[in-house]
């Protein structure tokens, strides 16, 4: 590829460089206008995609197929555009250009008009002058975090937020799919939303850049549980906010990985992290962990706090328990395994050691109701891992859910915590956020998990924690006999650290994003 531009760059009329230097002029001019032509960009978005889906999928390209569609993008620029601004010569240059290149050097070509593309996408301004959100919903069990960024846009009139629903694919999974499951729960919660459930690269794309965003939100910085259409370089048009989905409690995430310092660049220092416009960090720890990579403009990284932890506390008072109420008044467990089951990535989760002992527990317990709230991963991935089997575990769920003190619940979670009495856990987030509402939490430690930063510490500090489901049983049975709930100056000091403002959260993020796009519009028009 070397070789071949500078073979091209040597000639100055057809030069890759010359043209993209032009067409640098065209974006920056395209880029002061107040509002420009949609159907043009549509059509460039449209090019763009299918020139895209050829190279990438190992096709012939049809150059004079893209030339003639080159052309017609010319040909409305200059009728729909007239006296106005208009692309310049130069990009038509550089879409003709294609064509005449051979099929690597066109390759290259493309990539870079495309970026530059992006670019020109990100500046543009939404013609109603409000500001559109859009929040990527894969995992319904996180829709905690950023639920009220949602209603404070829907109550102000700076902003115009859009959910879509779209599949998934968690470790243990094997192919995308659940997009049906988050729709059910977007509508069961009032949420309007548009559905991106396809299969298809280019539709997933096209819909989403038909939206227009200002900014996007997706829920984790997990590329790999996304389907590619959602990954980082495919969201480069417009600007990535992060809400992260839950703190980040360990140093490392795999007994494997080799640290450069002592926090591990997975939670911190991923290809997301590095292109997002804005981190909204949960607290000050956190913040400093992100500006330890030095890997961004620091002026990105606000500290806003968690909505996620203030949603939680609003449920206290307003539990909601999945299990009736009977005369004996039952004592309300949470069993809530984590879904790293494997002795190497993080090595918390014990569910494959003791999900049979738990069964036999439950059984003669009565007295004692169990909520089973598995990781939304746990299931698929003891299975895919050899761990238990298809056939074991099906039996086990459905005896479990045949004894009346039991139940398996998936989803938001907020209101079952505030109905419980104590949660019985291996791990991770639940660590911190089942602290704020002042009850015992009972941690089996796998004894073979990474280590814990100096949050996670504190937060296991706060708990009691055993190592055999024996040792569990006997903490339960204790705290349902009236024992008092302990540690309450170190789970004061985690509660501070988790609400480090005493404004909304919510109202934070928003008034930060439109403060951001109000100084980058006011100087793009100066």
């Amino acid at each position: 590829m070397d070789n071949t531009v500078s073979h091209l760059s040597s000639d100055p009329l057809n030069s890759i460089n010359h043209k993209l230097d032009e067409l640098l002029t065209s974006v920056a001019s395209l880029s002061e206008r107040q509002q420009v032509n949609d159907e043009i960009m549509v059509e460039l978005i449209k090019f763009f995609q299918r020139f895209r889906e050829e190279t990438l999928e190992g096709q012939q390209v049809n150059v004079q197929e893209l030339r003639s569609a080159a052309e017609a993008i010319i040909y409305k620029t200059n009728d729909l555009m007239q006296s106005s601004v208009k692309l310049t010569e130069a990009v038509a240059g550089g879409l003709k250009d294609i064509g005449t290149k051979s099929e690597q050097a066109a390759a290259e070509h493309y990539r870079v008009l495309r970026q530059l593309a992006q670019i020109s996408l990100r500046k543009l301004p939404v013609a109603s002058g409000r500001i559109r959100s859009v929040f990527l919903v894969h995992m319904i069990e996180s829709w905690d975090a950023q639920v009220d960024i949602y209603r404070a846009m829907r109550a102000d009139d700076r902003f115009e937020p859009v959910v879509v629903s779209i599949n998934r694919a968690f470790p243990g999974d094997n192919s995308y799919n659940g997009e049906d499951v988050v729709s059910r729960a977007l509508t069961s919660l009032g949420i309007e939303h548009v559905r991106l459930g396809t299969q298809n690269f280019t539709e997933a794309q096209e819909t989403l850049r038909f939206l227009a965003p200002d900014v996007i939100f997706r829920q984790s910085h997990w590329d790999r549980d996304y389907p590619p259409a959602f990954s980082t370089a495919e969201l480069a048009f417009t600007r990535l906010c992060i809400v992260p989905y839950g703190m980040s409690i360990v140093q490392k995430f795999s007994h494997s990985e080799a640290l450069p310092t002592t926090i591990s660049p997975m939670a911190f220092d991923q290809p997301y992290h590095r292109s997002a416009w804005r981190v909204f960090c949960e607290t000050e720890q956190t913040k400093s962990y992100f500006l330890s990579f030095q890997h961004s403009d620091p002026s990105k990284f606000v500290l806003s706090g968690y909505p996620k932890h203030e949603r939680l506390l609003r449920s206290i008072g307003h539990g909601q328990w999945p299990l009736p109420d009977t005369p004996e008044n039952p004592y309300r467990v949470i069993w809530a395994p984590h879904h790293s089951v494997g002795n190497d990535w993080l090595a918390f989760g014990v569910f494959h050691n003791m999900y049979m002992d738990m069964l036999r527990w439950a059984q003669r317990a009565p007295h004692i109701q169990f909520v089973l709230k598995p990781h939304p991963a746990l299931f698929a991935l003891v299975v895919r891992m050899g761990l238990v089997s298809q056939a074991n575990l099906d039996e086990f769920k459905r005896q479990w859910q045949a004894l009346p003190n039991c139940t398996i619940f998936e989803g938001q979670y907020a209101e079952l915590f505030a109905a419980s009495d104590l949660m019985l856990t291996d791990g991770l987030s639940f660590l911190t956020e089942y602290q704020l509402f002042n009850k015992p939490l009972v941690f089996i430690d796998s004894r073979r998990h990474v280590q814990l930063n100096a949050l996670g510490q504190l937060a296991v500090d706060c708990a009691e924690s055993v190592n055999t489901l024996a040792e569990a049983e006997a903490a339960v049975l204790a705290y349902a006999a009236g024992k008092p709930l302990e540690r309450d100056e170190t789970r004061a000091r985690l509660q501070n650290i988790m609400l480090p403002n005493e404004r909304p959260s919510a109202l934070i993020i928003v008034d930060a994003i439109a403060e951001g796009l109000g100084k980058e519009r006011a100087s793009a028009a100066a």
